[in-house]
């Protein structure tokens, strides 16, 4: 659902990154499956997994998710101007990073370290793994993310990826995260 209301948001020409705030407090949502979704530092809704409660009340056979965006409040940060560029003339490297993170670190906190520290040559990330079971540690999850870097006037050197990894990792180590082995 986060990803529907990011597509959303950029299509709307809403470029800067949002937020969300696992705090929302919805009665009608499951209380450890919802956030604010905020753009800018201002609410402009939120998003999460129906209650069961609620669900079976309604005769809603599995999960459900739900996403309300408040129009009034995005309307002011959208700009249907669009700029195009060319195709990449450098090729882009990718870079997995599989790591233990404590259970009260968000994922946005972690965003916010790869793409301060990511420099002018990360190009995009994603989030593509969250596991927590058996074989993590208690109070810990695993999460894995997907860099891309590229740099628009010349191929990469295997020494820039990894002087930009090195920034990335050391800033989650502030946050008690782990890379798995």
């Amino acid at each position: 659902m986060k990803g529907v209301i990011e597509q959303f948001f950029e299509m709307a020409g809403m470029h800067d990154k949002m937020t969300c705030d696992p705090k929302a407090g919805k009665p009608f949502l499951h209380p450890g499956r919802q956030a604010l979704v905020q753009y800018k530092g201002e609410t402009v809704g939120y998003l999460g997994e129906v209650h069961p409660d609620v669900a079976g009340a309604y005769g809603i056979g599995g999960r459900a998710y739900i996403a309300v965006i408040d129009m009034a409040c995005v309307l002011p940060h959208t700009s249907f101007d669009y700029s195009y560029s060319g195709i990449a003339k450098y090729p882009a490297v990718s870079r997995d990073i599989s790591m233990l993170v404590p259970k009260d670190v968000m994922a946005g906190q972690i965003e916010a370290v790869i793409a301060q520290r990511g420099g002018k040559i990360l190009e995009s990330y994603s989030l593509f793994d969250i596991y927590e079971g058996k074989q993590v540690r208690p109070g810990f999850k695993s999460i894995a993310y997907n860099l891309v870097f590229r740099h628009k006037e010349k191929t990469l050197e295997e020494a820039e990826i990894t002087a930009a990894m090195k920034k990335i990792l050391n800033g989650l180590e502030g946050l008690g995260i782990e890379l798995r082995s």
